[in-house]
């Protein structure tokens, strides 16, 4: 594993017991958000300073600056990824091949680990899938987040989607007569999302399989998770792209910006004096 850090994931639980336990308690997940946490924080110090390398007219301190900070987002980047995938594979391990539990996975995380099991779905013919959100009460203020957008998604995808009349904590997903948006071909249909360990487990509700029969599953299975969390299975949204540029690079841009109008403007004035003349 990248980074020197060695954990292990320890099952701290009887899944016959407490079937509902929520690994964004353990301590592996914990360090991970943390390091992404410290990294982010890093990126926010790194970037004022080159702002204030700027301001004073030391360009090439800015640019070296700006260039560690964007080295700092890639770790913000792996961080995040890491407590993902380490957090949805211990959440679903007990799931069976109609449940995908997104406990403890940041809102982009979730959507795009969730557009992928849409998608191995589909294509396994199956008719719905339970979609476990939570009530929001480990959330900040008690406030559900993923509930929400899980429900935007649905709707921007044309998914039609209810919340579970037994929990509210499940939105019942329904997959039939689903077609793929072509906005999702930037999804990997065989990363973690995909859950082929869970394809094998019958349906808590019905006891039956859905779509491809036992022992079948429709992609080749991929490498144990346990083998490396820092897998590339699934792709963290970078933090970069979310974030405004440093501060030099911002300003590099305006230059070069304000360095392509000049011409357009010398042409226009040009054009005006030759107008004017000739009236």
């Amino acid at each position: 594993m990248s980074g020197g850090v060695q954990v292990q994931a320890q099952r701290r639980y009887n899944p016959k017991e407490d079937k509902d336990y929520n690994h964004a308690s353990d301590k592996e997940y914990v360090i991970y958000r943390r390091r992404a946490n410290d990294a982010r924080s890093k990126y926010s110090m790194l970037s004022q300073k080159s702002q204030n390398a700027f301001k004073r007219g030391d360009k090439a301190e800015a640019k070296r600056l700006s260039n560690e900070a964007k080295q700092v987002l890639n770790e913000v980047d792996k961080w995040n990824a890491m407590a993902a995938e380490f957090v949805f594979v211990e959440n679903n391990r007990d799931s069976d091949e109609n449940d995908i539990d997104l406990h403890g996975l940041y809102v982009k995380e979730a959507e795009y680990i969730l557009k992928q099991r849409i998608i191995n779905g589909v294509q396994r013919n199956q008719s719905s899938l339970d979609c476990i959100v939570g009530k929001g009460k480990h959330s900040a203020g008690g406030i559900a987040k993923l509930k929400p957008a899980v429900e935007q998604l649905c709707t921007e995808a044309g998914i039609r989607c209810e919340i579970d009349r037994k929990n509210t904590g499940v939105l019942i997903i329904f997959l039939d007569g689903f077609r793929i948006p072509s906005s999702w071909s930037n999804i990997n249909p065989n990363g973690i999302g995909a859950m082929l360990e869970n394809q094998n487990v019958p349906d808590r509700r019905t006891g039956k399989f859905h779509g491809q029969q036992q022992g079948q599953p429709l992609y080749q299975q991929q490498p144990s998770y346990q083998q490396s969390y820092s897998q590339s299975s699934y792709q963290q949204p970078s933090y970069q792209q979310q974030q405004q540029q440093p501060y030099y690079y911002q300003q590099q841009q305006q230059q070069q910006q304000q360095q392509q109008n000049v011409p357009l403007q010398q042409i226009l004035s040009l054009v005006i004096k030759l107008v004017r003349s000739c009236c």
